[in-house]
């Protein structure tokens, strides 16, 4: 698993296979074998899927940015009432909320484990294709593609989950599933980022659900990314990496220069106020010409003061006599 410097990683969902739960694997009744052919990506000659012969089949790799780059595989079985998902084009990055930015926007939602994307996603989706939808049970389980292979970064962790789901279409029940996984960076607020690393679904009727839960498995096994598409997606990657190394580094010297400017201005405006707290208490703020001492004086009428060795001070055009020193007004 590897993430960009403040953007996705290096394809949104470098590997599809999707853990199908055991029931899907284990125990299933005799299903006609069903045949598979090859797809290709016509978007950007991105990878290849096995997809079952005959399912109506949509999708590729939809670029929303020079590294933000999401998948989509859509399969609908010939009578229409079975579908199946690998990715999905509309699933952004995230930012946690924050001060500056609230949950209502786009792309800004609180973290959420791959059991609780499960569970919310599989509402989202099926909600629009069947009616009553329920989660029936969900489970969080170890990241099967993106382990951190016990790895403790802090502020980054991946865990993954499944949910089962139940609804009506056309008054027939009907079974859903999702698995995913989601991959978190930083812990401030409004600034950590959040991504959904891993994503499979799918919804059938109910008596279908062993044999739609294997195609769904087939077919996550079965996509290979074209080795030339990945080292042109890691070379726009690194760019935008080196992009945004620069972009910060003048951001910082930028901020620093304002502090600097800041600190400056903070320096003169408490001289300004010491300055005038001397007005305001009568005396000013002086030096003696001839040894250098600074003395805080009772301020006088605008004329020149002299001070002598017992700190008295006389206000004269002329020297007073032998023993006094010229004083000079200084700002704090």
């Amino acid at each position: 698993m590897r993430a960009s410097a403040g953007v996705e990683f290096s394809f949104f969902f470098v590997c599809f296979g999707v853990l199908v739960a055991g029931f899907f694997a284990q125990g299933m009744a005799a299903q006609t074998p069903i045949g598979y052919v090859t797809v290709r990506d016509a978007r950007e000659q991105a990878f290849s899927v096995e997809v079952p012969r005959g399912w109506k089949t949509i999708g590729g790799m939809f670029r929303n940015s020079t590294v933000d780059t999401r998948p989509l595989i859509d399969m609908t079985s010939p009578d229409g009432r079975s579908n199946v998902r690998l990715g999905d084009a509309t699933i952004p990055p995230y930012t946690t909320p924050g001060p500056f930015n609230s949950g209502r926007r786009p792309g800004v939602a609180p973290y959420a484990s791959g059991e609780q994307f499960a569970a919310k996603y599989g509402q989202a989706r099926f909600g629009s294709m069947c009616e009553a939808v329920q989660v029936t049970g969900s489970r969080a389980m170890a990241p099967k593609y993106h382990s951190s292979g016990g790895i403790q970064v802090p502020g980054m962790q991946t865990t993954g989950g499944e949910a089962y789901l139940s609804c009506t279409q056309n008054g027939q029940p009907m079974f859903g599933y999702v698995y995913a996984e989601t991959f978190s960076m930083g812990t401030m607020p409004g600034a950590a980022l959040w991504y959904v690393v891993a994503l499979g679904s799918f919804l059938c009727p109910v008596d279908q659900a062993k044999a739609v839960g294997e195609i769904l498995k087939h077919s996550a096994d079965s996509i290979r990314y074209n080795p030339v598409w990945s080292r042109m997606q890691q070379q726009l990657e690194n760019q935008a990496t080196q992009a945004n190394m620069a972009q910060a580094q003048a951001t910082i010297a930028a901020t620093e220069r304002m502090n600097a400017h800041q600190q400056a201005m903070i320096r003169g405006q408490d001289a300004q106020n010491e300055n005038f707290n001397d007005i305001l208490n009568g005396v000013s703020f002086t030096r003696d010409t001839a040894t250098g001492k600074e003395y805080t004086v009772p301020a006088g009428k605008g004329g020149t003061q002299w001070i002598n060795g017992n700190r008295a001070v006389v206000e004269s055009a002329f020297s007073p006599g032998p023993g006094f020193n010229q004083l000079e007004s200084i700002s704090h």
